[in-house]
């Protein structure tokens, strides 16, 4: 966004309008950086600082009783830092993610405070119906909702972008399924797993989970993934996302 001031001469009239008010060039950047603090761009240089954030909810049979404390982490870590021009979107995991109808939800915030505290609250009572209703996915196809949130962060094109993947991190795609990662798939985003759930086998061999895990960070850095990281104390959600603002 680019802002134009015009000269001051001595006398206190601007060269633009002899009859423009006396107002002091110390007020006037003033306001002008405070229109600029509201936007969601930087005035000269146009860089965005506003963050997309892409949520992603396992509903499959192993991780769909973590639904009602995913969407407590999400209005409890989550909403509260958004500021106005954030975005943030929900995408459910099942059988088969990789559907625009997998999108629960998509809200940019409004620059007006109290228009974007407003929205929060819309947002908070909707995620609580999609906790109420109950759905047990089969398969869970992790990567296709990653693909998806990928198209719509590019879509956005937010100054920073984060994924949190809510789930055990085990893909079980359907038969005949096909998902594959491009190079470029997550690029410029940092992608975290949230709260992961250890499954029987985990507990029985703990280097089973830990190798997981391990998979998904090659993989998603070799998506591009600016970073990845396991959250495993949901308070540290936020500072995560701060970070990722940065």
């Amino acid at each position: 966004m680019a802002w134009r001031l015009a000269a001051i001469d001595p006398t206190g009239r601007s060269s633009a309008s002899a009859r423009a008010p006396k107002t002091s060039s110390w007020a006037t950047l003033l306001v002008l950086l405070a229109l600029c603090a509201g936007s969601a761009l930087a005035c000269d240089s146009g860089q965005r600082y506003d963050q997309a954030v892409a949520v992603l909810i396992d509903v499959s049979g192993t991780y769909e009783d973590k639904k009602d404390e995913t969407i407590a982490l999400i209005k409890r870590q989550i909403l509260p830092g958004m500021v106005p021009g954030d975005t943030i979107f929900v995408i459910r995991i099942d059988s088969e993610s990789y559907d625009e109808s997998n999108l629960e939800a998509l809200l940019t915030l409004d620059a007006r405070p109290s228009q974007a505290n407003a929205q929060k609250l819309a947002l908070a009572q909707k995620l609580d119906l999609f906790a109420k209703r109950r759905e047990r996915a089969r398969h869970t196809d992790i990567p296709g909702a990653l693909m998806l949130a990928s198209e719509y962060l590019q879509e956005i094109g937010a100054g920073s972008s984060a994924i949190l993947v809510f789930s055990d991190m085990q893909t079980d795609l359907p038969t005949g399924a096909k998902r594959v990662l491009r190079d470029d798939e997550l690029v410029g985003a940092r992608v975290a797993a949230v709260n992961v759930k250890r499954l029987p086998g985990d507990t029985y061999d703990p280097e089973v989970y830990r190798t997981r895990l391990a998979r998904w960070e090659q993989a998603v850095r070799a998506a591009g993934a600016l970073e990845w990281r396991a959250i495993l104390d949901p308070t540290r959600l936020t500072p995560f996302l701060i970070e990722s603002r940065g």
